[in-house]
């Protein structure tokens, strides 16, 4: 019975990230009436840019609401943070909780994966193979591209193949990345257009990239593409976005099915939202973290966890960035943070004993981190006025994306002695890298030796890996409900009026930024929601 006091909808997201935003707008589209919930607040990109201009913080997030009713992870203040790591390695974990979610400052990359990432499996003997293949997942891919508008070379023949050009011809190269192209196609590294949801001309009343540079961590035009787009499209379909309203749990009923979520507002008040099909669409550690909360007697290990797989295999791409003194200027800063990439190094039957990698060009100049590590060398002007002025016009930054393996013991616990502002157990994030892993690290730092001496340059210095935010593994898809959360539809195996649209349903992580593929899936289990709503 739903009294007047409770929320009701068909389809109850929870979440208004790129996930939950373009599954709420399709579903209103087919005429589904559709509540989303937010945790967070709604917020403005002209009060954002001026947030980080004032901001002393150099993390993507610095500027960004950092509510007490619904806090986010933040590495430079730890102690305020509500995730803390208890493993050998460590990474650093960053997202927003706000309407739009992470991708108000992303950096737009939108690569495809191979079809060889859906069966790592099969095709290598290590990972996991996904219970859908490229051909299945291809039609929305396409579908993502043109929700997103998402800027490419549609001439390339040795990608993943496709059935439509892009939106939109790809970014045009700065000057640095026709350097460094033109010095390493010799030997054998071919860079090419990165694929990316930005604009280069005016599309769907986004204006075209002005260059700005500062695609992560915000887009002052809104020419680069975040979910507010489709949270925007939503509300005029007729879904009901409600933000500052976060979701403590999920309740099931005596037959398993979902029959309603519980949260609380800013200021106390408690809520309760009931509908047909609940959507857990709150990022790749907030969604797991979530039913990992939704414990009662008769789940005690949580929701959708007969598999007791819920929290574990937690995955990132791990990166490494070497910084290179090049012979002539290269004049980096021109345009978009990040415009070209390369795949020599992504696939081939060294996935057996070693990951893939994607190599790109970093368009940054890092003004702030130079100037620091030359003032710590004592230098002082005018030397320091030189040293600065050099390196920012000669150096060159590779940056790595590193394919990391599922493993059980990577992943998600709750400390319910210890809570977060909201009043949340605070998480407890278990991380290690394998043989696998360090194979591919030792590889990375071998590959940037022989870029170097192509480029008859100087490397100044190799960083140890560090984190891409890419949250992935913690609710995974599988067709064997003893060995996986979800199905290929992303509903959970144990509830079925349940589904879990997030990065965490990755079997792996592939060699690619999740945000596609996130969008894809959500594009195509918003289908299967329908069908369902429709009793077909």
């Amino acid at each position: 019975m739903t009294s007047k006091s409770d929320l009701y909808a068909d389809v109850v997201i929870i979440g208004s990230g790129v996930a939950g935003a373009m599954t709420a707008y399709k579903l209103a589209q087919k005429g589904v009436r559709v509540l989303v919930l937010e945790a967070g607040p709604r917020i403005d990109r002209a009060d954002m840019v001026r947030a980080f201009t004032q901001t002393y913080k150099r993390d993507y997030s610095g500027g960004y609401p950092n509510v007490p009713w619904a806090p986010r992870p933040d590495w430079t203040e730890p102690g305020k943070s509500n995730i803390e790591f208890n493993g050998p390695d460590t990474t650093r974990v960053e997202y927003l909780r706000c309407v739009g979610g992470t991708t108000w400052q992303w950096n737009a990359n939108c690569v495809r994966f191979y079809p060889v990432d859906f069966r790592m499996k099969s095709a290598y003997g290590v990972g996991a193979d996904w219970p859908i293949s490229y051909e299945t997942i291809e039609p929305f891919y396409t579908e993502a591209e043109y929700e997103m508008g998402v800027s490419g070379d549609s001439t390339l023949r040795d990608t993943a193949a496709r059935s439509r050009e892009y939106p939109m011809p790809p970014m045009p190269l700065t000057y640095s990345d026709k350097i460094v192209s033109a010095a390493l196609k010799d030997s054998g590294i071919r860079f090419i257009a990165r694929p990316v949801a930005r604009t280069t001309r005016a599309y769907r009343g986004r204006s075209a990239c002005d260059g700005f540079g500062t695609c992560a961590p915000i887009c002052p035009s809104g020419a680069q593409y975040s979910a507010i787009v489709h949270v925007d499209l939503a509300e005029k379909a007729g879904v009901k976005i409600l933000e500052n309203a976060r979701v403590d749990r999920l309740e099931a009923d005596n037959s398993g099915a979902i029959k309603a979520v519980h949260g609380q507002r800013p200021d106390g008040t408690k809520f309760t939202a009931k509908g047909r099909i609940f959507v857990v669409a709150a990022n790749g550690i907030e969604s797991p973290r979530l039913l990992m909360m939704s414990v009662s007697e008769r789940y005690p290990l949580g929701l959708a966890n007969r598999s007791e797989l819920l929290g574990r295999n937690f995955m990132d791409h791990p990166g490494i960035i070497g910084r290179i003194l090049m012979p002539s200027p290269i004049y980096r800063g021109r345009g978009p943070q990040s415009t070209i990439v390369s795949y020599a190094f992504r696939d081939g039957k060294f996935r057996k004993r070693r990951p893939g990698w994607l190599l790109s060009v970093n368009n940054m100049v890092r003004i702030p981190e130079i100037a620091n590590e030359f003032l710590a060398k004592g230098l002082e002007p005018p030397e320091l006025d030189a040293a600065i002025r050099r390196h920012a016009i000669f150096q060159l930054e590779l940056e790595t994306e590193i394919e990391l393996l599922p493993d059980p013991g990577n992943g998600l616990t709750l400390d319910w002695d210890s809570r977060d502002s909201a009043g949340q157990p605070k998480m407890r994030l278990y991380y290690r890298y394998s043989d696998y892993e360090r194979a591919g690290f030792k590889h990375v730092k071998e590959s940037f030796a022989r870029i170097a001496k192509s480029l008859k340059a100087q490397i100044l210095d190799i960083a140890d890996p560090v984190g891409h935010y890419h949250l992935l593994g913690m609710t995974k898809m599988g067709d064997d409900p003893k060995h996986a959360v979800v199905d290929a539809h992303c509903r959970a195996h144990d509830h079925k009026n349940l589904f879990v649209i997030s990065s965490s349903v990755f079997p792996t992580g592939g060699i690619a930024n999740p945000t596609l593929t996130i969008a894809a899936l959500s594009l195509r289990a918003a289908d299967e929601i329908a069908r369902q709503l429709k009793g077909k």
